[in-house]
């Protein structure tokens, strides 16, 4: 029987121009314009199109206007999703080191995602720079996505000839009619996002009734209202992109993350099923394992490593990739493994090209104990 190993499938490059990569769009505003109220980006509308986007196989890059960190806010850490990124050191180091607008390369990207949350009324709609990458994403027949306040990014999205990129498409994201026009952080709104949109040539739609997951989909544009439409925001997009993939000729090569997944598989369901031909074919030769152990530093080589595996031995190894990162030839990876009853181990990898293929060259690890049921 075959034990349960869960794993990530990567996608396949959309052509061999592209990549499988989205770019969200954040904010560096830590106060509502001329006001002492803190002002954040909306974590929920981070995290959730994050991990739909992540799990589908997609790279995600981050951008703000100023690089560098964001503010955060809207956290429920009861939640459990939430809980997890918030203690994820790999994904925070994201959000504190976000790009800048001059460092992103637009082709790149196959699709660009503007979060929400008070911060996205300020700094994001007027970045010249950002209103490009949109532009040359969406004229290589990219998609264009927000949430709720996100969807100010979009107020001066415009082609090379000053033609809305949303000329006569709906456009949806948090309504004029909804805010708290009383409170003082609402009078710092640089413009209504309603009017905006409806004066860049859009049609901005929304539901009345308010958290009740509505979102709109025209043409290459995939919007939400609000927190409740991330989800279903993010899975469309993913839906849009592999139904444009998915044409005779389009696969062209796999994608360099589509093979680290694969080695990574190899590891993976190598060492629970007792394979170490495929653990051979995943590391490199001089593969070593680092880890800590009472205080002092262990080191095993690879080939140590796969001794311990005996063919055709099976075990309770449930393992998942959680985050894969790739410049150019280098890679670095994260992986989760629980052996029910004793431990979950945390796994990281340095992964590199060289002859034309991928290999994992060096793992550290660490571990904590697991709970076992009376």
């Amino acid at each position: 029987m075959k034990l349960p190993i869960v794993v990530m499938t990567f996608m396949m490059c959309v052509n061999a121009g592209a990549q499988s990569k989205v770019l969200f769009v954040t904010s560096n505003a830590e106060y509502y314009r001329g006001t002492t109220i803190s002002a954040a980006n909306h974590f929920e509308e981070i995290v959730v199109p994050y991990d739909v986007f992540t799990h589908a196989g997609y790279d995600v890059d981050f951008v703000s206007p100023l690089g560098g960190a964001i503010p955060i806010g809207y956290i429920n850490s009861s939640d459990s999703l939430q809980k997890t990124y918030l203690y994820d050191g790999w994904f925070m180091d994201k959000l504190e080191h976000t790009q800048k607008p001059q460092d992103i390369h637009a082709d790149d990207y196959s699709a660009i995602y503007y979060s929400g949350g008070g911060s996205a009324m300020f700094g994001i709609a007027e970045d010249s720079t950002i209103q490009q990458i949109a532009r040359t994403i969406f004229e290589k027949h990219g998609v264009i996505s927000s949430v709720c306040h996100g969807t100010a990014g979009l107020a001066n999205l415009k082609d090379s000839s000053g033609k809305s990129l949303y000329q006569g498409k709906k456009i949806t994201g948090y309504p004029d009619k909804l805010e708290n026009r009383e409170m003082e952080y609402y009078r710092s709104f640089p413009f209504k996002m309603d009017e905006a949109i409806e004066h860049n040539g859009g049609e901005f739609v929304f539901s009345e009734k308010g958290r009740d997951g509505f979102f709109v989909v025209d043409g290459s544009f995939v919007t939400g209202q609000d927190p409740t439409a991330a989800r279903s925001v993010a899975k469309e997009v993913v839906a849009m992109l592999n139904k444009a993939g998915s044409g005779e000729g389009s696969r062209v090569h796999q994608s360099d993350l589509a093979q680290i997944n694969e080695i990574l598989l190899d590891y993976i369901e190598g060492t629970a099923n007792g394979q170490p031909e495929r653990l051979r074919k995943a590391f490199h030769p001089d593969f070593n394992l680092y880890t800590v152990a009472k205080d002092t530093l262990w080191i095993r080589s690879g080939e140590q490593y796969i001794s311990n595996i005996k063919v055709g031995e099976k075990s309770n190894r449930i393992g998942r990739v959680l985050s894969i990162d790739v410049e150019k030839d280098a890679a670095v990876a994260k992986a989760e493994i629980l052996i029910p009853g004793w431990r979950t181990f945390t796994d990281y990898f340095l992964i590199l090209k060289y002859q034309g293929a991928w290999k994992i060259v060096q793992k550290s690890y660490s571990w904590r104990e697991e709970k076992t049921k009376l």
